[in-house]
């Protein structure tokens, strides 16, 4: 049933501007407010988004506010897609081979590697070109290259770029130089010329319209010209997306609707300045208004929305929530210990596990919030994050566990989980700087078959299979290794049987003590993963793993792995996620549009949250974070003794006392 508009709506429902940007705060009824526009207008809309759940949210709320109305909804990449069927369709362009997803540009992304290894093969390089086995860098690469081409970088590729400039766009971007040389690589061999492409994915759909586009002006003419245009979710819009609304415009009425203090998705080239002065230098004359009350939270946290946004954010009417303070001892797992015992209490209370999320700033974050939730047996989900038992660098250490004790037992039959543990000990321990296959030269393979793709068969198969790959296949030199390789699978040889040596004698901390400062697992990281900031994150996780081994020091390495598998089963298929009644851990970014009656926010400290050197980024995680919850919402910071840990971000909220502050 339609809504009744509020005074805000109304004015929006009133304003005739050809161009209007709402500017609403989180919980404000965004979509809702566009599917009123669409239930009023006349002639063709068009619905636009950047994200398929936007999509669903559009679509519902436009079944509420104007059920029997054909309103077309799509992404972004989907109408680039149908922009670019249609100029195929007038002879512009050929069509050119779609690849929906990552597994297909694979191949593409090892051969421009390389292409690039070829100009270094004979200077000095620390970067490590090999590809080809190691998916989960070919993926990094492909989420470069969606940025570079977000933020219309990549349009600069086709040019004989010097290497101030690929050194520049390195920086930007916080990635390596031969990154970016790669991506450079990667396009040339995709575009032959100006307008003809031999394939195209996602990220190409947007920038391909574009470049199109700029070669024949008037296609434009033979593409449909709609009355209204309604873009929701405009805090994810990016440079390319920006370009393509200005001129796909023409004569439509045009509105956008958004919150530009949700600004964090910087993956996809999501940047704030098309929410300020950009929306204005794009389309001068613009109307703004705003939708400055939520419908999600009472005062308490209207307020503190507020002060991280610096804009004003009204609560809902008639409403009650609580913002609560608490303190924690930030030298130890303090923090952990503080949010089990909050949700304890919660649930004592009568409270229900399913209206509670704890939200974290990066996914390295949950390890020590996991285990503190396991101990208190207290059910959870991961939403948006994978559990830290089943990423790759805690698989990658598990692997090295089990080698060192000649223990696979709880391995046997967990074909999943071995094959993935073997993925993750290539990802962070192979090093080729040749970017060679092994495969039919090779005594133990057949012909076709690659190293990683082979080790992660056979360790299914049989577990003790990971004692070949980490002791031997990875170790083995080839003649095209340069000295850094040489030198690193030396090395990873003699870890190996040291930690075999010491296994009987030393408990599993110290052996993943060991491993992690003689591996040198911060070059390791970087390596493994091309974004700096998630080597980063990479390398905290491991940190976090090694001190939860410490923590339960006096186990050996098979007592140890013992219990990570009976951790992994209550997080499992068979444990906690079979059940309804638990709580939503998750991460910032994946809880934006999400909205929980309870919501926890830990870590709220230097170096944990803020993560980044922005400090508006910043906020704006902050601002995220807090304004999903509806009636509680509780923050974690540590305590007087500790003063010198605290977060800018709770500067002003903070109280002589740390109980919660509620309203009546």
């Amino acid at each position: 049933m339609p809504l009744a508009p509020t005074p805000e709506q109304q004015l929006i429902l009133q304003s005739d501007a050809p161009v209007l940007m709402v500017e609403a705060v989180a919980g404000a009824g965004k979509t809702t407010t566009l599917a009123m526009l669409a239930a009023q207008a006349r002639g063709e809309v068009l619905g636009l988004c950047f994200s398929a759940g936007a999509k669903l949210r559009f679509q519902q709320k436009l079944h509420e506010e104007c059920p029997g109305r054909q309103v077309g909804v799509m992404t972004m990449e989907e109408f680039a897609r149908a922009l670019l069927s249609r100029l195929a369709h007038d002879g512009l362009v050929d069509k050119a081979q779609f690849c929906p997803s990552e597994e297909s540009l694979r191949p593409q992304v090892v051969a421009a590697a390389e292409a690039v290894w070829q100009r270094y093969e004979e200077r000095r390089c620390d970067f490590d070109f090999s590809f080809r086995d190691n998916s989960a860098r070919i993926d990094a690469m492909l989420a470069l290259l969606a940025t570079l081409k977000a933020t219309t970088v990549a349009r600069r590729f086709q040019e004989d770029l010097e290497q101030d400039d690929i050194e520049q766009v390195a920086e930007r971007f916080d990635v390596p130089p031969q990154a970016v040389e790669i991506c450079q690589a990667y396009e040339r061999m995709r575009q032959l010329e100006p307008g003809v492409y031999l394939w195209q994915g996602l990220a190409d759909l947007v920038p391909d319209v574009l470049s199109l586009l700029s070669l024949h002006p008037s296609a434009l003419d033979s593409i449909r010209q709609v009355q209204l245009c309604l873009v929701d979710e405009w805090h994810d819009v990016n440079a390319a997306e920006f370009e393509l609304l200005q001129i796909f415009r023409r004569q439509a009425r045009l509105v956008v609707v958004g919150d530009r203090s949700q600004v964090i998705n910087t993956a996809r080239g999501a940047d704030i300045h098309f929410s300020h002065l950009g929306f204005e230098l794009g389309f001068p004359g613009a109307q703004r208004l705003e939708l400055s009350k939520s419908h999600r939270f009472g005062i308490s946290v209207a307020k503190l929305a507020a002060r991280a946004s610096g804009r004003k954010c009204q609560p809902m009417a008639d409403s009650y929530s609580s913002v609560g303070r608490h303190e924690y001892d930030a030298a130890g797992a303090g923090c952990a210990s503080a949010v089990a015992q909050q949700v304890a209490r919660l649930v004592q209370e009568g409270g229900k596990l399913s209206d509670i999320a704890i939200i974290v700033r990066e996914a390295d974050q949950t390890i020590a919030i996991e285990n503190a939730l396991l101990d208190a047996n207290l059910p959870y989900a991961c939403d948006g994050v994978e559990s830290y038992l089943l990423r790759p660098e805690i698989l990658m250490l598990r692997g090295l566990l089990h080698v060192a004790c000649g223990d696979y037992a709880t391995l046997r039959g967990d074909k999943d989980v071995c094959a993935r543990m073997a993925a993750a000990l290539y990802q962070f321990l192979s090093i080729d700087s040749a970017s060679e296959v092994w495969d039919s030269s090779h005594e133990m393979y057949g012909s076709g078959a690659s190293l990683a793709a082979r080790a992660q068969e056979d360790v299914a198969q049989d577990p003790a299979m990971l004692a070949w790959l980490v002791g031997d296949a990875l170790c083995a030199e080839a003649a095209s290794d340069g000295g850094a390789a040489r030198r690193w699978k030396q090395r990873l040889r003699q870890v190996v049987d040291e930690m075999r040596q010491r296994a009987p004698r030393q408990d599993a901390a110290a052996l993943l003590q060991f491993a992690s400062q003689t591996l040198d697992l911060p070059a390791a990281a970087s390596r493994a993963v091309v974004n700096r900031r998630q080597a980063d994150s990479a390398l905290r996780a491991i940190q976090a793993f090694v001190a939860f081994a410490r923590q339960h020091g006096g186990m050996d390495g098979a007592a140890f792995l013992q219990e990570l598998h009976k951790r992994q089963t209550r997080v499992g298929s068979q444990g906690f996620s079979g059940r309804r009644k638990q709580l939503t851990l998750t991460t910032v970014a994946a809880a934006k549009g999400r909205e929980w009656p309870c919501v926890m926010v830990p870590l709220i400290e230097q170096g944990q949250f803020p993560r980044g050197r922005d400090t508006e980024e910043e906020k704006r995680y902050f601002y995220v974070a807090i304004t999903r919850a509806m009636r509680a919402l509780l923050l974690f910071e540590p305590d007087e003794r500790n003063a010198a840990a605290r977060s800018y971000l709770m500067a002003g909220f903070r109280k002589p006392e740390a109980g919660a502050a509620k309203e009546a």
